[in-house]
């Protein structure tokens, strides 16, 4: 429904600078179905899907959509990728962050590709995304991550790479904070490393132990690492065809 066509729209409702809007007030709750947010403040309410291009967000609940540019005082984020912005407070539970700077805030699962990390509270965004896909470094400063290759060792993503058993490092790559989609060593959890290129029963599981220092990126998901002492291992939850 067109927000002209409401009868109980509240006023910050109508005054903000929508596109093809579908829009509905539920039990007094603002529901944004579809459109584009052009500008404005949004004060309460649920978001469902659309394209928001700027405005000021203070609070509700954001199930999903993109989100181009503007500021999120606070609030519930389900789902959904934000393009840019700044994020001052509130819940993120999940969805892929591109750009941006991030100041205060849960963050509870989701993909970091870019941006600032500003909070104070989490000093180190690096470390703290590298814990959720479980690389924690150890009172020695030493840290565990996987990734599988052919099983020749050859990449299963580039194939001219062959993976090589012991001290290995590369040389010349883009700097700490240039994302995980450049060229470096990608390594993540053990069941991420299995599954991400799809499940293959004849590929082989590697582990990767590597200092602080040697972690450059790492989005939630996956991490981008410059080097590290590589072993061949079995797979625990996958019988090797080849065996």
């Amino acid at each position: 429904m067109k927000i002209k066509d409401l009868v109980d729209a509240p006023q910050w409702l109508k005054d903000a600078v929508v596109e093809n809007e579908d829009v509905e007030i539920i039990n007094g709750v603002v529901v944004w179905r579809n459109g584009i947010w052009r500008n404005g403040e949004w004060r309460n309410g649920t978001w469902c899907n659309g394209t928001w291009r700027n405005g000021e967000w203070c609070n509700g609940a954001w199930r999903n959509g993109t989100w181009h540019n503007g500021e999120w005082c606070n609030g519930e984020w389900c789902n959904g990728t934000w393009r840019n912005g700044t994020w001052r407070n509130g819940a993120w539970h999940n969805g892929a962050w591109h750009n941006g700077e991030w100041h205060n805030g849960e963050w509870c699962n989701g993909t970091w590709r870019n941006g600032i990390w500003r909070d104070k509270n989490i000093n180190d965004r690096l470390l703290f995304m590298a814990s959720k896909i479980g690389i924690v470094f150890n009172s020695r400063g030493i840290a565990t991550a996987y990734r599988t290759t052919q099983k020749d060792g050859s990449g299963r993503y580039v194939r001219g790479f062959v993976q090589k058993v012991g001290k290995y490092y590369e040389t010349d790559l883009p700097i700490s904070g240039s994302g995980t989609c450049v060229c470096g060593i990608h390594v993540s959890s053990m069941a991420t490393a299995q599954t991400y290129f799809g499940v293959d029963a004849t590929a082989q599981l590697w582990e990767v132990k590597f200092r602080r220092e040697d972690l450059l990126d790492c989005d939630g998901e996956k991490a981008r690492i410059s080097g590290g002492i590589f072993k061949k291992i079995d797979c625990p939850f996958m019988k090797r065809k080849d065996k």
